[in-house]
């Protein structure tokens, strides 16, 4: 029997999975850059698996965050995007994109995306920073339910 992968683990796995799907994607290392996951080579068009919202292409070395969200938790609630406050103010300050996907968890199998200019999402996301201790502990972070972006009939269906 496997284990169950970590947050981490499982948003790892979903990360790899969109460059993958995504060619004009050029993943980006931590040690390169830690506020963004991977930059544009080339143009990125939207299409049908890869709608684009407030933007008609990106360039090349535009950066790209992505974030990944499950489809259904364990408590049946709807997964939800994690942002923290300064790779989230790095992203705008740099005319970054977010890529946002939902994916089925144990397969971790990328249901949809959606790509974002980091400039709106202040408008979709809750008021106010919260903190968070632990081993993800950061000052600043707020979540926000898949749903918000994504129509839940063409996710669920």
């Amino acid at each position: 029997m496997s284990r169950a992968r970590t947050p981490k683990e499982a948003g790892e796995a979903i990360e790899a999975e969109v460059i993958q799907r995504v060619p004009a994607l050029q993943y980006v290392g931590d040690a390169t850059a830690e506020w963004h996951d991977a930059r544009v080579d080339g143009l990125l068009e939207p299409s049908e698996r890869l709608p684009f919202v407030g933007v008609v292409v990106l360039e090349r070395g535009t950066p790209v965050e992505i974030k990944a969200a499950q489809r259904r938790l364990n408590s049946g609630d709807r997964g939800r995007y994690f942002f923290r406050k300064r790779q989230h103010e790095r992203l705008v300050r740099e005319s970054a994109f977010y890529l946002f996907a939902v994916y089925q968890p144990r397969t971790e199998h990328v249901l949809a995306m959606l790509v974002v200019p980091a400039t709106i999402i202040d408008g979709v996301l809750p008021d106010g920073w919260t903190s968070v201790t632990g081993d993800r502990a950061e000052e600043g972070y707020r979540q926000l339910a898949w749903s918000n972006l994504f129509d839940p009939t063409e996710v669920e269906g």
